[in-house]
């Protein structure tokens, strides 16, 4: 999912998942959670990111802790409260969370996914036409990502801004 302000509306849905849109597995007492530079595997998720804007000479994403902080309440809401969507129950879409934090952006856009293993969700993202050109978009210089670790696998949002 991807928006552009002040004008232009553009949204794409997109999402990976392993089993279906819906996560009615999901046991929202089951998880552990890490988000932004202090869980490894996100690191390494950065990493991978920027390894690959390098090679089109795009600038490198930085981890946004602010992003980060929505990334992992959003993925935590999809645990409790058992849906796998961009837009929660309540009707907000990623830029409504942000714009409900206070996050100012021109250019922004998020990823969703639920896999086995961050390196599983990393090849997803990147084996996935939308979620790659999500990922290059050359507009964006910060990420956030919130992961939850759940019976079903891990829940990775990845939250990206200008």
């Amino acid at each position: 999912m991807r928006h552009t302000l002040p004008s232009f509306f553009a949204i794409a849905i997109f999402a990976v998942s392993s089993g279906g849109a819906c996560l009615p597995a999901i046991r929202a007492p089951a998880f552990a959670a890490s988000t932004g530079s202090d869980g490894t595997g996100v690191a390494d998720l950065v990493r991978e990111i920027n390894a690959a804007r390098r090679k089109q000479h795009l600038r490198l994403l930085r981890i946004d802790e602010r992003l980060c902080a929505i990334a992992r309440s959003h993925a935590l809401d999809m645990l409790s409260r058992k849906f796998f969507s961009h837009t929660n129950p309540d009707g907000l879409d990623p830029f409504a969370r942000m714009k409900r934090a206070n996050y100012r952006f021109g250019y922004a856009g998020e990823n969703l996914a639920v896999d086995e293993s961050l390196d599983s969700v990393a090849r997803d993202f990147f084996d996935s036409p939308e979620h790659r050109e999500n990922i290059m978009e050359p507009h964006y210089v910060r990420v956030g990502i919130g992961t939850v670790s759940s019976d079903d696998g891990e829940i990775v949002v990845e939250d990206f801004s200008d």
